[in-house]
């Protein structure tokens, strides 16, 4: 089967339409930006911008979750409360900083604070929650609710 001169242009104009597409959407996610004190959603591996932009803002990464909390089922019996924990990589256009933030359900602490310096800027990171809590029952992705302050 032949395609014709009409034929070939509007199937690539077509296969050019999708690949621009797909080429956005990836690099609109990579480079997601939100302002300073915006609580934002990360799962591990995820990166995010906080800032004006990506040449005079933060760059946070999660590297790694976890989670020893215990969970709330009724039969579980833990010795220990365990925590959840979130390994950070902060990063602007000339250091980067690992940081880590934990929640500690026996202390009672619902957040958690980490004040610390990139370049000659201060900011604070901030731990609101891991989610979802540990349950025996289901496993799910986990994900960490943060914001970077300035």
């Amino acid at each position: 089967m032949y395609l014709n001169n009409y034929q070939s242009f509007i199937f690539g104009a077509v296969i050019l339409g999708l690949l621009s597409f797909i080429a956005c959407e990836k690099t609109g996610e990579a480079n997601k930006v939100v302002g300073f004190g915006v609580k934002t959603d990360f799962k591990q591996s995820e990166s995010v911008w906080f800032g004006a932009d990506t040449l005079s803002g933060l760059q946070i990464t999660v590297k790694e979750i976890n989670d020893s909390r215990c969970p709330n089922d009724p039969e579980v019996q833990c010795v220990w409360g365990g925590e959840a924990s979130v390994k950070l990589l902060a990063t602007d256009s000339k250091d980067s900083l690992d940081l880590m933030l934990k929640i500690d359900p026996a202390k009672n602490s619902t957040t958690d604070t980490v004040p610390f310096t990139i370049g000659s800027k201060q900011y604070k990171a901030l731990l609101f929650s891991v989610n979802p809590y540990p349950s025996t029952k289901i496993k799910m992705v986990k994900s960490a609710t943060l914001t970077v302050l300035r």
